[in-house]
């Protein structure tokens, strides 16, 4: 196993990206301010839920073409259960966030259709 230290830029940009594309997408339908709070960390949770996942792939296609001894298996097994570790942090992080925000969604909607009935 090739262990590296040095910082995945790219990864990272695509990450901030993703979450820098959904703040500008609610914010832009009309996100009120009192939800920025909760609007960063969904942002910040799906982008590091997103970056993690492919994380996943590379460690699972790694052990899966690449791994043909004991000690390297166990090096994808750990890195693998570090990955998933940290993907249940941002699951859990993320549930209330999400919730506040569809609660919102949904109440924007109900006035957006009560507007249009009056």
């Amino acid at each position: 196993m090739s262990l590296s230290f040095e910082p995945d830029l790219d990864h990272a940009r695509r990450r901030s990206g993703l979450a820098h594309r959904i703040l500008v997408k609610l914010k832009t339908i009309g996100s009120e301010d009192q939800y920025d709070d909760e609007l960063a960390k969904l942002c910040t949770d799906v982008a590091d839920l997103w970056g993690a996942q492919l994380v996943f792939g590379e460690i699972l296609n790694r052990f899966l073409e690449e791994s043909d001894q004991w000690d390297s298996i166990g090096d994808d097994f750990v890195d693998m259960l570090s990955s998933v570790e940290h993907i249940s942090w941002h699951i859990d992080s993320i549930k209330k966030p999400l919730a506040t925000i569809a609660e919102y969604s949904y109440s924007q909607s109900d006035s957006v259709n009560n507007l249009k009935h009056e």
